[in-house]
């Protein structure tokens, strides 16, 4: 039996009794449409505001909606990120990271753009990662419109938003018309494959198991070496990456495999394996100390990637 946190084990048995045991479909349109329901907007805060806004695609065909974080005091380097949520891109909404915002805006001083990107099974992996990319390059080219230094823009994202994080980093690195100062990517699904290096995936773990990673991914369609991270073989110039991940994770083993094969190809690559921790437990958990130490670990990395460029 794995060892648990001891302040994430009681979330971990309410999610179980509502979840009926962590399983259900991911690729049945009817839990889909509950998982992508926002809920009420979230509540003023004294310290961060936001706005709503939207980015043209670069096919010009569609504007993606995002929401805008401006923390009450920024940073003098005037640094930013690009958020993905996270639901396998198949689920999730703006809210649903709505927390981590706040708290990259408070302990960073960054403004923030959350991403409202389109998903699947209605839309193909290059849609959904050319809704991100939009994004990120407006931000870049546009960066008087966000108050931002465009050297100092990070990408983050967990879960399925992890997975696009890292898949922009290698889109930024091929077309070079974008330079991501930080890849930050939390408890990201790196792999469409099981491969046998992967056990973590069949360690019947509570939250998102091996059935339900296979039916997310089923929902992308054919394997798209654009989207699924460690299909590309050539991980060299990518930007500064960070990784992380709970030790009960079932994707502990595939997101360590890709930290070190970045690492192996000369990427400066930061990773933290977390005992005891699940899938998603700053969802689960959300003022435990377990994500109180992740949100100080991600906003050190951003720091120091921000004083990296100057």
């Amino acid at each position: 039996m794995p060892w648990w946190d001891p302040e994430l084990a009681p979330a971990l048995e309410a999610y179980r009794a509502a979840t009926g045991g962590g399983r259900g479909n991911l690729s049945d349109p009817a839990v889909l449409a509950v998982l992508r329901d926002p809920g009420p907007d979230p509540a003023p805060e004294r310290d961060v505001t936001w706005s709503s806004g939207t980015v043209g695609n670069t096919a010009g065909d569609h504007d993606v909606p995002v929401r805008i974080y401006r923390p009450a005091e920024p940073d003098p380097r005037r640094h930013g990120y690009v958020l993905l949520h996270g639901g396998g891109l198949s689920f999730g909404h703006l809210n649903t990271e709505h927390r981590r915002c706040l708290a990259l805006c408070r302990d960073t001083g960054a403004v923030g753009i959350s991403v409202d990107f389109r998903m699947a099974p209605e839309n193909p992996p290059a849609v959904i990662l050319d809704d991100a990319y939009s994004v990120l390059r407006h931000v870049t080219e546009h960066p008087q419109d966000y108050d931002v230094d465009p050297r100092r823009i990070a990408v983050t994202g967990a879960s399925g938003g992890g997975m696009l994080t890292l898949s922009l980093a290698q889109l930024a690195r091929d077309r070079g018309d974008t330079d991501p100062m930080l890849q930050l990517a939390l408890y990201p699904n790196t792999d469409d494959r099981a491969l046998p290096g992967h056990a973590s995936r069949r360690e019947d773990l509570p939250v998102i198991p091996e059935e339900a990673i296979a039916q997310v991914m089923a929902n992308l369609g054919p394997p798209a070496p654009s989207i699924v991270p460690n299909r590309t073989e050539d991980l060299s110039g990518l930007c500064p990456a960070f990784v992380l991940v709970g030790g009960n994770d079932p994707l502990r083993d595939e997101a360590v495999d890709y930290a070190w094969r970045m690492m192996r190809s000369g990427v400066t690559t930061e990773l933290h394996v977390v005992p005891g921790l699940s899938h998603a437990f700053d969802l689960l958990a959300p003022d435990s100390e377990a994500t109180r130490t992740a949100d100080r670990l991600m906003a050190a990395a951003l720091h120091r990637a921000s004083s990296s460029r100057d």
